[in-house]
């Protein structure tokens, strides 16, 4: 009776994804930037902490078809097909998005962790579904928020005070004159990666895939979003 009971009001009230919105998944590293033996500064090491986040995100993207965009200790996760991730995560299909989420995020953990020759790192998730016209919206909205912890966490390493409550224009000027900030440039709007290849983001937000060569990069370079859109439909 109970079971039933208690079942209804999961069934009622636990929030189900949309099946034709994209669906979201938000990954957080849990005290990331306050563990003093993690650097957010460094992207050169293959041990790095961002090193080991970008081949996590490379394989994830690669392994489940989707879009990702990841900054400092945080990335998101976009599928643009919520019911093939449905069924990819829970075969049979199933459309709760917390129960999908937590079969994510600890594929997720076991991946990064068995990358990461540190200590283990737990995430914090949340997920949303988002109208796929705001895709671009939400991946600048990312940018500038990667922008601004990466900034604020510099500041904060050369002892600069209140550095939170600083505006991310006066952030960058100050950082500017920081020894590393160079070294960090590159990946400070966020790193992008779709079905397993980096590509450049201004690109992307322009209507366009431009993959970022590496040495385990695939062989496509560049073509136009809209007329792989055509093609798809």
């Amino acid at each position: 009776m109970w079971n039933d009971y208690f079942g209804k009001i999961r069934n009622k009230y636990g929030m189900s994804i949309s099946s034709k919105n994209p669906l979201v998944f938000d990954l957080d590293g849990k005290d990331v930037t306050k563990d003093e033996t993690i650097s957010l500064l460094s992207y050169n090491s293959e041990n790095d902490f961002l090193k080991v986040m970008e081949r996590t995100v490379k394989y994830f993207t690669g392994r489940y078809h989707c879009l990702a965009i990841f900054g400092t200790d945080e990335v998101s996760f976009i599928f643009e097909d919520p019911v093939a991730i449905s069924n990819e995560l829970h075969p049979g299909g199933y459309n709760k998005g917390d129960v999908l989420l937590s079969l994510f995020s600890q594929y997720f953990f076991d991946y990064f962790n068995e990358q990461n020759q540190g200590k283990k790192i737990f995430w914090h998730g949340k997920y949303c579904s988002i109208p796929k016209g705001k895709i671009n919206s939400f991946l600048k909205y990312k940018s500038v928020r990667f922008k601004n912890v990466l900034t604020t966490y510099l500041l904060k390493k050369n002892n600069v005070k209140d550095a939170g409550k600083i505006k991310l224009e006066e952030k960058i000027k100050l950082c500017e004159d920081i020894d590393g900030y160079d070294d960090i440039k590159e990946i400070e709007d966020g790193v992008l990666f779709y079905n397993g290849d980096r590509i450049d983001l201004k690109d992307y937000l322009d209507g366009k895939i431009r993959v970022i060569k590496t040495i385990e990069s695939s062989n496509i370079d560049f073509f136009d979003l809209a007329k792989w859109n055509e093609i798809e439909e």
